[in-house]
């Protein structure tokens, strides 16, 4: 049975679990990020072209009208924040990609990425201590995959240009890192490809050229109009396999659903055949028709903008805020209308009683909000990822009041990593399981939630009422 890279890194705003019940425009942005990481330690083994192939992976990604995060070089704690920051662009995109080129090893079953300066060893170690090192050191890329199909993201797609093979494979051209072996088999959730450099005991050719092997073909499929998804990657391996003569085959795992993407656009259409048929007589001259003035829609003025905040009009404010971004792109403008928005949703959550339309407003009023967040403000907007937190936060509390828990367990779940120091979201996660029957698990996060870690007494003094009442 072929193996399979195994896909996911810690975190992804994969954001956002959520479930749409207003009923939003047909989402269509692209988003990506690309991870090169070359300049590794001696003792990992310095790679020369993964930093070119992510420069050339996210040139092409914008071409295509991706938005893209590139990082190169990260280490643990920057992949990490790196990988959040995309998180906060996936709610609601047609594509969202991951692409990494770098050094990646299985160890006990999964399989991670290596970040830069990672300290990483297996020298001496047994299976569990194995475990525990590449737990803390690396990058679990089983998570990404997971966190990234709850983003809501109509297509996911995860490709790694990182393999290894064996120990004596393990040189400038390869990228593979420690201990013979093939890699874990992994399968992707629906809606979701996970591509992979190369099948199970190969090496990943690093090229003696600009670019490594698998990404150069990549590239040129990429580019290509009228090739679906799949077909890219269909491709991609042909041109792979025979260029190393059977060497190095690629593999991908697809559970793709609904309609075929087109990354590069529809092929251009062919040119219609004319019969040959007689000149035709000279025309007719006329007075030309004057031309006809067409005057663009106006955009809506910020001040309209905020009027609609005020009014608790989230609906108009946002698609308002989007025509704007649209027309102008992402910016700064749109921070204090949802900011507004946020408020209103807490005001009318203090009071709410359960399933009264108020509450069911502001569930769906949040999800307008998260919409806007990811087209509107920009990645590195500083309030994008603490605005998400609080849009998941509140939108789980009003998924608690109206009697679906499941719903709400999965919106904290993508909240909590977005502010981890923020100790109501993991009370709230506590209510959460407690409402659907997890006693453990709740008493876990109360306790969690009531510790000195945290400084918000609000958040503290409701966790310990809420473990006196589990006793």
């Amino acid at each position: 049975m072929p193996s399979r890279l195994r896909l996911a890194g810690f975190l992804l705003l994969a954001a956002f679990a959520l479930r749409t019940h207003a009923a939003p425009a047909k989402p269509s942005a692209r988003t990506a990020l690309v991870i090169g990481n070359a300049k590794y330690e001696a003792a990992v083994g310095p790679l020369r072209n993964t930093g070119n192939d992510a420069k050339a992976v996210a040139k092409t990604l914008r071409d295509l009208g991706f938005a893209v995060i590139e990082k190169h070089d990260v280490t643990r704690d920057q992949l990490l924040r790196a990988v959040v920051e995309f998180r906060a662009t996936l709610t609601g995109a047609e594509v969202g990609l991951f692409y990494y080129a770098g050094h990646g090893i299985s160890v006990a079953g999964s399989n991670y990425l290596l970040p830069i300066k990672s300290g990483y060893t297996s020298a001496g170690a047994d299976d569990v201590t194995l475990r525990l090192l590449a737990e803390t050191k690396l990058f679990n890329v089983e998570q990404a995959v997971a966190d990234m199909k709850s983003s809501g993201a109509l297509c996911n797609l995860v490709i790694l240009d990182a393999c290894r093979t064996t120990a004596v494979a393990r040189t400038g051209r390869t990228r593979d890192a420690t201990s013979p072996g093939g890699l874990s088999e992994m399968k992707p959730p629906a809606g979701s490809l996970i591509a992979f450099a190369t099948d199970a005991g190969q090496t990943a050719l690093d090229g003696d050229g600009t670019n490594g092997l698998y990404t150069e073909e990549l590239l040129k499929n990429l580019r290509t109009p009228g090739l679906t998804v799949e077909q890219v990657f269909k491709r991609t391996r042909a041109g792979v396999l025979e260029r190393s003569n059977g060497g190095q085959i690629p593999a991908e795992y697809s559970r793709l659903v609904g309609d075929d993407i087109f990354l590069a656009g529809p092929a251009p259409s062919a040119a219609p055949m004319v019969a040959s048929l007689p000149a035709p007589a000279a025309p007719v001259e006329s007075a030309p028709s004057p031309p006809r003035s067409v005057t663009p829609p106006a955009l809506p003025t910020l001040k309209e903008v905020a009027k609609l905040a005020n009014a608790g009009k989230a609906r108009e404010c946002v698609e308002a805020l989007q025509q704007i971004s649209k027309s102008k792109g992402p910016g700064d403008y749109a921070s204090l209308p949802l900011e507004t928005l946020l408020d209103q949703v807490k005001e009318d959550l203090k009071e709410a009683t359960p399933a009264s339309p108020k509450v069911e407003s502001a569930a769906t009023t949040c999800e307008f909000i998260l919409h806007a967040l990811r087209d509107c403000l920009p990645p590195d907007h500083e309030k994008k990822i603490p605005f998400t937190a609080k849009a998941l936060n509140r939108r789980g509390d009003a998924l608690l009041l109206l009697g679906r828990a499941d719903e709400a367990l999965e919106v904290y779940n993508a909240a909590l990593p977005l502010t981890p120091d923020d100790s109501y979201i993991l009370y709230n996660r506590g209510r959460a399981y407690l409402a659907l029957g997890n006693t453990d698990n709740a008493r876990t996060d109360f306790t969690a939630a009531a510790g000195d870690k945290f400084k918000s007494a609000g958040a503290k003094k409701l966790a310990l009422e809420a473990l006196a009442k589990l006793k």
